[in-house]
């Protein structure tokens, strides 16, 4: 059914049948809705401001699942027409919003500026990566306390970056992601690093290699100590488990994390 099909005497008529408490009632009128896709938004806001309790929530439910088909459609496009080095920002937000259509992508763009800025006013900006990523841990981990959720690790909001910063809290990708945004707005060299079983960051310059693991307080780690990690977890060692991640494969670990 088209929105245009939809006389003033149908409008009206789902609107009266939203009021209705019975789930029976609502789910037919839920489906037809659906079926007409956005056309019909302007008038279930319109349903926002109605005396009704039921109509309010009832209105509000439906313009989220249609918000949410809609920005499903865009990030599956996003992924299907980008490279290999896609935006990986860009990306975690489409991610985000197919649950939460309605956040604030620009109030948390611009907590990742805030915490860069915060770096910067402890460094001096031309001092060594090391250095850098040390004023990073300080800001990230003791400043502002985000920590890995080792007690929910598999909480589906580990992996939204809108709920790991609201709560300092995420599983090993997620808060490698809240380092990467900041690091890359200080210009800093960092890659993702898929690791089986776990993920971290690598920096790497023409004289050394740095590994940091952000689940555990960002600790610096060196290849041997990655290595030894793997072994001890069973997963043995190859120089391609600390090889960087591209954009996709990064986007690819969340999506396979939020369906296991």
């Amino acid at each position: 059914m088209e929105p245009a099909s939809l006389s003033d005497r149908d409008k009206a008529a789902l609107v009266r049948l939203l009021s209705d408490p019975d789930p029976e009632v609502f789910e037919p009128v839920r489906q037809t809705l659906m079926t007409c896709g956005t056309g019909v938004r302007p008038w279930l806001r319109a349903g926002l401001h109605s005396n009704d309790r039921l109509v309010r929530q009832h209105s509000w439910e439906l313009i989220t699942q249609l918000d949410r088909s809609s920005a499903d459609a865009e990030f599956i496009s996003f992924c299907n027409r980008g490279s290999e080095n896609l935006n990986l920002e860009k990306g975690i937000w489409l991610l985000t919003r197919t649950v939460f259509p309605h956040y604030n992508q620009d109030e948390y763009q611009t907590k990742l500026d805030d915490y860069a800025e915060q770096v910067c006013n402890t460094c001096d900006p031309q001092q060594s990566h090391p250095a850098t990523l040390m004023a990073i841990n300080r800001v990230l981990f003791r400043g502002e306390r985000f920590r890995g959720d080792k007690a929910n690790y598999y909480d589906p909001q580990n992996s939204y970056l809108n709920r790991v910063m609201d709560r300092r809290l995420g599983n090993p990708i997620s808060l490698c992601l809240v380092y990467l945004f900041v690091a890359r707005r200080l210009n800093l060299p960092l890659v993702g690093v898929a690791m089986p079983g776990h993920f971290i960051l690598r920096l790497q310059s023409p004289t050394f290699t740095i590994f940091v693991d952000p689940f555990n307080g960002g600790n610096f780690l060196t290849q041997a100590e990655c290595a030894e990690r793997l072994k001890r977890c069973g997963y043995g060692f190859e120089n391609d488990f600390l090889t960087p991640a591209t954009p996709r494969r990064i986007l690819m670990r969340i999506c396979s994390n939020l369906h296991q």
